[in-house]
């Protein structure tokens, strides 16, 4: 016959008095009925010779080891269950590992996982499926196994660190499946790990995922929301922290839409049937994040640009969403910035000596910076609209940088057509006003030796400015009416390169 040992009240108590480490509690088979209403708490003394241990053991005979719980089991040590423990909406505290091996019905029950000292780890060989499952106390709750829980996943102010596994939430209430205090309680995973959810109405699911506390530093919490249509489906999440080009997903590496992408952590999102187009919010802390518009999808070996997205803001963050998300496979998603709208301008031909102003198009936010390049012939290298006037053909690029460091590009061709030096064949000095002197007609020369010969070779003029001419005299005397020669060294506004010419000149009178 199984023995049933009722309780009531009853407290199991570690003594210093033992020699060795033995279990507080170790029903080796016996099935254990704490009825409605009662308590039973196994305390854990201090000390060297401290007893340890909540054993639901199952013997070599034909007793199953069964616990059946409908009042309250305090246990202040780990619990290790070998056979099966039956609740029926009671309440399990323990202070430390919860291990179970074979079954764990919970029948509406709560489970409190309430160690302050150390981590608590949620592991065993078997999946426990908790009805109810209150995370409090200490920094830690870690699986090493997948868990699942049914009722109300209640984070409060610890981290569950899922590791590579899976904790599934089956209750489809949006907001009251999961609570959490934000900015504190959150689930973190690495690898395939997450924090799963099964959907049911066409609501806002918020998934509060963060960054391990015991890898990479201290964690950050930057949840997601995923709103899918009505119906089930199950979408999971794990945020990770760390430039994703860590991990293969070059940030540096996008579509044409994108121009960055965010380099401080990213989310891996998993859709488990792969069929709901769901809405998809990403949070973050734009003081410490930066500023963030839109967001992206590795795929293809490149972040790729998803879809137009609203900004708005919840729960203290800042968040982007984009809508109808069908496709999560791969599983990286980011933030990103989309490349803002920049044109140099059209092309422009000018004859030597003649200017333009620059008009380019220019999308970026307020705050943005300018530069242009080459800084050649231009009235300002860092203003929207200079005015340019070079003397030989020239290509100018505009580069803007906007306040969230994107930073584009682009170019516009001035071609400018050289005439030479402009000088006349004639000229004639009868102070009638027209005409009346020999000179260079250029208006773009940065240096200038213009000298001018008689017939026989004397030099009878010269001037290194080219707003002056010779007025057709030569020490005071009037020259006779002729053919003359001219010499010329010249060179152009922005040019290095020094010219020469020569020819003929006639004076009339």
């Amino acid at each position: 016959m199984r023995k049933l040992i009722p309780l009531s009240l009853f407290t199991f108590m570690c003594s210093a008095l033992f020699s060795q480490i033995t279990p507080v509690f170790y029903n080796n088979g016996a099935d254990v009925y704490v009825k409605p209403g009662a308590f039973m708490i196994a305390t854990q003394a201090q000390g060297a010779n401290a007893l340890t241990g909540f054993y639901n053991e199952a013997n070599q005979g034909t007793n199953s080891g069964a616990i059946i719980n409908e009042g309250t089991i305090v246990i202040q040590t780990f619990l290790k269950n070998d056979d099966s423990i039956i609740g029926n909406g009671d309440k399990i505290e323990v202070a430390g590992d919860w291990i179970n091996d074979k079954l764990y019905s919970g029948n509406n029950s709560f489970v409190y996982l309430n160690g302050a000292v150390q981590t608590q780890n949620i592991t065993g060989a078997a999946v426990t499926t908790f009805d109810n499952l209150d995370l409090s106390g200490g920094p830690v709750k870690k699986q090493s196994i997948d868990a699942i829980t049914t009722g109300v996943l209640s984070l409060n102010s610890a981290e569950l660190a899922t590791d590579i596994n899976q904790m599934l939430v089956t209750n489809v209430n949006p907001t009251g499946a999961i609570t959490w205090n934000p900015g504190a309680g959150f689930v973190s995973s690495v690898g395939a790990g997450k924090l799963a959810r099964v959907t049911g109405t066409a609501s806002g699911y918020v998934f509060p995922v963060g960054s391990p506390s015991y890898l990479n530093g201290p964690s950050i919490i930057r949840p997601v929301e995923i709103t899918p249509p009505a119906g089930t489906d199950t979408f999971g999440a794990c945020m990770v922290k760390g430039n994703a080009t860590n991990d293969g997903y070059n940030v540096e590496t996008t579509d044409k839409v994108l121009c960055l992408v965010n380099p401080n952590f990213y989310h891996r999102l998993y859709n488990g049937s792969g069929a709901a187009a769901a809405d998809l919010t990403m949070y973050f802390n734009a003081s410490t994040d930066g500023d963030w518009t839109d967001e992206a999808h590795w795929k293809n070996n490149e972040w790729n640009y998803i879809a137009a997205a609203t900004a708005s803001s919840n729960l203290g963050f800042s968040t982007v969403t984009v809508p109808a998300v069908s496709d999560f496979n791969p599983n990286p998603f980011a933030l990103a910035r989309k490349k803002f709208q920049l044109s140099a301008g059209p092309d422009v031909a000018l004859i030597q000596g003649q200017s333009t102003v620059f008009a380019p198009v220019i999308g970026a936010q307020a705050g943005y910076t300018v530069e242009w390049a080459p800084d050649l012939n231009l009235s300002c290298n860092t203003c929207n609209d200079p005015t340019a006037n070079p003397s030989a053909t020239t290509e100018y690029t505009i580069m803007v940088a906007d306040p969230a460091g994107c930073k584009l590009a682009d170019s516009l061709n001035v071609t400018v057509t050289e005439l030479g030096l402009l000088i006349p064949t004639g000229f004639s000095p009868n102070g009638d006003g027209e005409n009346d002197v020999f000179h260079v007609l250029n208006k773009n020369l940065a240096q200038i030796d213009l000298v001018v010969f008689n017939r026989w070779g004397e030099k009878i003029y010269e001037t290194t400015d080219w707003t002056v001419g010779w007025d057709g005299t030569y020490k005071g005397v009037k020259q006779d009416v002729g053919v003359y020669v001219w010499e010329c060294s010249y060179r152009f506004i922005g040019e290095t390169t020094i010219k020469t010419a020569k020819g003929n000149v006639t004076l009339i009178r």
